[in-house]
């Protein structure tokens, strides 16, 4: 396949899986198993291990830019009450949150690096896939089951406010609920278990968000903003580790797929959080149990 073309698709698929609860790593390591980019000499594997990482940054670019004001409103606030006006500390709250909920992934993910990296170049990567893609729908169609009522209950109010304002809820909507850092952490904590590629990050995220609480969009919301210190924070690290292999074609390849997966999760982002508004999150558990019996079935053989 060319490079050109392999890296239009990763990039369709970076931005189609990462903010859903359906593992983009996942999804990104199925399919460089079957289509690696070619021609890339020794550095084959360190260079789709960097490319994944610019293109989920640039899902993360997409968080910021829909987001802005949101961001840029908590930023000014966070500063003022640092200097004394104690009306501003929403703001300041809601910025701590994504700190703390971040600080767990982060000392973990650290010194689990060089097993992490390993996952994907070893002979059960497949196994491992299938397991957590099976397991982690039936975990999502449980926690339905479990917030049934809670579900239908936001559906109704949902569906009201439809009626009422029928347009998109705007992103940057000061609605974002913040939580306790007691509740951030422990969001953060579980966010840990998608280390395992084919958990999902949004998934730990947003089943341990519902599991306090939160209204499906509040829990997405939260997922989307503790992805961004995460994923700034991977992509910095890959960055200074494979510098030396940045070069000629992949400088183009790295920006282009980097580039469309901004574009297309800004798309992503608002159809995700029109669905959520009138359905539950049961599709993408049976997705994630079709998906997984089928590469599970093709591993096992």
């Amino acid at each position: 396949m060319d490079n050109i073309f392999n890296a239009i698709l990763r990039s369709i698929i970076e931005s189609i899986t990462e903010f859903l609860p359906v593992s983009s790593t996942g999804h990104l390591f199925l399919f460089s198993y079957f289509f690696p980019f070619e021609d890339i000499a020794s550095n084959r594997e360190e260079f789709e291990d960097l490319f994944d990482i610019f293109i989920q940054s640039g899902a993360i670019l997409s968080v910021l830019v829909l987001y802005f004001h949101k961001f840029k409103i908590s930023s000014m606030d966070t500063i003022k009450f640092v200097l004394g006006d104690k009306s501003k500390k929403s703001g300041f709250d809601f910025l701590l949150s994504i700190l703390i909920g971040s600080i767990p992934i982060l000392i973990i993910g650290f010194f689990l690096k060089d097993i992490l990296d390993g996952i994907k170049s070893s002979s059960y990567l497949l196994l491992i896939l299938g397991t957590t893609w099976f397991l982690g729908g039936v975990g999502i169609l449980i926690q339905e089951r479990i917030f049934k009522s809670k579900n239908e209950l936001e559906d109704i109010e949902n569906q009201k406010r439809l009626e009422n304002s029928p347009d998109l809820e705007n992103t940057n909507s000061e609605s974002t609920q913040i939580l306790s850092l007691k509740n951030a952490f422990f969001i953060g904590f579980i966010q840990c278990v998608a280390l395992l590629p084919g958990v999902s990050r949004s998934l730990a995220t947003i089943v341990a968000g519902r599991s306090i609480g939160l209204s499906r969009k509040h829990a997405a919301e939260y997922s989307f903003f503790l992805a961004v210190p995460v994923l700034i924070a991977a992509g910095v690290y890959k960055l200074y580790k494979y510098w030396s292999i940045i070069e000629g074609e992949k400088i183009f390849l790295l920006l282009l797929g980097s580039f469309l997966s901004f574009l297309l999760c800004i798309f992503v982002i608002r159809l995700f959080l029109s669905y959520i508004r009138r359905h539950s999150f049961s599709v993408f558990g049976y997705y994630r149990i079709i998906l997984g019996v089928i590469v599970l079935i093709f591993a096992l053989r």
